[in-house]
């Protein structure tokens, strides 16, 4: 794709005109017109913010993608540089062992939840998830899909109802803050790992109370659904079954395994 062509598509994402865009530029929108039927192409100091403007990198704008690594070997190389991801070998409580260990807890910088939500992001947009609400489940989850909500719509243009389920009514007995949940919202769920999928049940059995919702997607950072947990039917399986919702994760085992084995890492 030509970067006329990427331009465009980026403008129309964000439902900008070629005047709003040349506006925001400092330029006429007959000169964005140009860019875009291939006539003419931007000056060099225009293109960084450009990409600044549409989240993204000049090599993006500018439609390179050899040898660019996939999103979701993006997020591994992060998450083993920022030391939230480590790969050995680790024994679990139920004896197994993992080739990895993932500690959450270690999401402590803007810098980092800020590229997170890039991550889920790019996982909602590559899997065309359909929604209308974006809920974090706290504790973990809030920061996530504040972040996500964000990324969606600088990244992608995406808008959309955003909210943040509680653990514990408010002083006032709220659940939920931000968008109040109507009949028929179609919701994404935003959380950080799956284990067996039950706590994440019994919260949207809670949230079903407050209005008939329809769950969208679950998507966490990984599912860490055991063998044990898959047999007795729980895990994935269980939200599906039970809520018709798929769940997403922003990287498996084997995202992890291949980076590790492919790169060296």
């Amino acid at each position: 794709m030509t970067i006329g062509k990427n331009i465009k598509r980026l403008r129309q994402n964000k439902g900008l005109t070629q005047e709003q865009l040349g506006e925001i530029l400092g330029i006429t929108g007959q000169a964005i017109s140009k860019w875009e039927n291939g006539s003419a192409l931007p000056d060099l100091p225009v293109l960084p913010v450009l990409a600044d403007h549409f989240g993204i990198t000049i090599d993006e704008l500018m439609g390179y993608k050899l040898n660019a690594l996939t999103y979701k070997e993006q997020f591994v190389r992060f998450m083993i540089g920022n030391g939230i991801l480590q790969t050995g070998e680790f024994k679990l409580k139920s004896g197994q062992t993992k080739e990895y260990y993932l500690d959450t807890e270690k999401f402590t910088t803007n810098a980092q939840i800020v590229k997170i939500g890039e991550y889920f992001a790019d996982c909602i947009r590559e899997n065309n998830i359909k929604f209308d609400v974006i809920m974090g489940l706290a504790y973990h989850g809030a920061a996530l899909s504040t972040a996500t909500a964000c990324a969606l719509f600088q990244k992608y243009g995406v808008t959309a109802d955003y909210c943040i389920a509680r653990k514990t009514p408010d002083s006032k007995g709220r659940m939920v803050c931000g968008h109040s949940l109507q009949d028929g919202d179609n919701v994404v769920i935003i959380d950080d790992l799956m284990s067996t999928g039950l706590t994440l049940c019994e919260r949207i059995d809670q949230l079903k109370e407050l209005a008939n919702i329809n769950i969208a997607a679950v998507i966490v950072i990984a599912d860490l659904t055991n063998d044990e947990a898959i047999e007795k039917g729980w895990g994935p399986q269980m939200l599906e079954q039970k809520y018709g919702a798929k769940v997403y994760s922003v990287i498996t085992e084997n995202d992890i395994v291949n980076v590790k084995e492919n790169r060296n890492l």
